[in-house]
């Protein structure tokens, strides 16, 4: 289901876009209001919605700013509405990729129109970036080749730069199976994605994460992108610190992480606690177990993926951690009491 905020200093505005929304259509979630582009700003960083319909004039923080500001979230889609048919206005909505630009008063048709582009290319992108690239046909060669990514995300999620070059390095035991320049392009993408999936997740800026056309031998193409890992995880490396008097800290990295194979073990290590007490202290505040909520945010993805992707069940689970796809069902019928082609069956895609 995807998640929609309002902003907008006026409350009847905001009350009308409630009225003209088709909420249950399009399968979006009202997650908050907020009456000033600050408090605006503020819920975004903390709700991460994936749509934002904001008002352009406001006070404190207009809607110039926060497009500005929203630039920085390259993966929310915005919704501009305005009174006035103002160029600087139009000028900068476009400038910040708005959606669409609607002028008040707001027409149950248009902001429909506009909420349904918003969830496509919401789609478009996702599929873009979930979407996994099988590299080696050979079952075996291919679990070994998704054995080692999950590696790597391991070294990408716990920001740990001294371990990028000898796991890049593993790569090679595959040099047998790569027998082709455009292998070595694939892997080339499928590394660097691991990269900037993990950026577009954290809402930071991916783009520069590119790598010449490579040519050579796979031994070339850990040394030219050793350094990009490097960089990127030396940069968004953060300094040891205790967090251990703030659960939330540690249930806002799970949600932020829950899609890769973290355990409870990653969980402590990136706090610097113990696994025993974060276990004791998570289960305390919220009644169930680090790997239990941990599965239960895979499952609600793979739920809303489901509904909002054409990705197979297999890819989906991919995607969440789970090599054994019958492991996945399993776990997937136990929260929601169903398998995933009766929930899909139950949920189709809205059109």
């Amino acid at each position: 289901m995807m998640r929609l905020l309002i902003i907008d200093d006026e409350m009847w505005s905001r009350e009308v876009v409630k009225k003209l929304l088709h909420f249950d259509e399009h399968s979006i979630k009202l997650i908050g209001e907020a009456n000033n582009g600050l408090d605006g700003l503020k819920m975004i960083e903390n709700l991460q919605p994936d749509i934002v319909i904001t008002d352009m004039k406001m006070p404190g923080l207009d809607g110039l700013e926060l497009l500005r500001k929203l630039i920085m979230f390259p993966n929310i889609k915005t919704v501009v509405m305005s009174g006035f048919d103002d160029y600087e206005y139009l000028r900068q909505a476009i400038h910040s990729k708005a959606v669409e630009y609607l002028l008040k008063p707001i027409k149950e048709e248009d902001i429909n129109a506009a909420i349904e582009r918003c969830i496509d290319e919401l789609r478009a992108s996702s599929e873009k970036v979930l979407s996994s690239n099988r590299i080696f046909l050979d079952e075996h060669d291919h679990n070994e080749y998704l054995r080692f990514i999950r590696k790597l995300q391991l070294v990408i999620i716990k920001k740990q730069p001294e371990l990028v070059n000898s796991t890049l390095n593993e790569v090679i035991k595959f040099k047998s199976m790569v027998k082709s320049t455009e292998i070595i392009t694939k892997l080339r993408d499928n590394l660097l994605n691991q990269l900037q999936q993990y950026l577009h997740q954290q809402n930071m800026d991916y783009t520069f994460v590119t790598s010449n056309q490579i040519n050579g031998t796979l031994e070339e193409l850990i040394d030219q992108i050793s350094p990009i890992f490097l960089k990127v995880l030396e940069d968004i490396r953060l300094p040891r610190q205790k967090t251990s008097s703030d659960i939330s800290n540690i249930k806002n990295f799970i949600d932020q992480h829950y899609m890769y194979p973290i355990s409870l073990d990653d969980v402590s290590d990136a706090f610097f606690l113990s696994k025993e007490h974060v276990s004791r202290l998570f289960r305390k505040t919220y009644n169930e177990s680090v790997t239990q909520y941990i599965l239960k945010k895979k499952m609600e993805s793979a739920a809303d993926l489901i509904r909002t992707s054409q990705l197979s069940y297999r890819e989906i689970a991919y995607q969440l951690g789970f090599e054994d796809i019958s492991y996945f069902y399993k776990q997937f019928k136990k929260i929601f009491h169903c398998t995933p082609g009766e929930y899909k069956d139950y949920h189709p895609i809205s059109t």
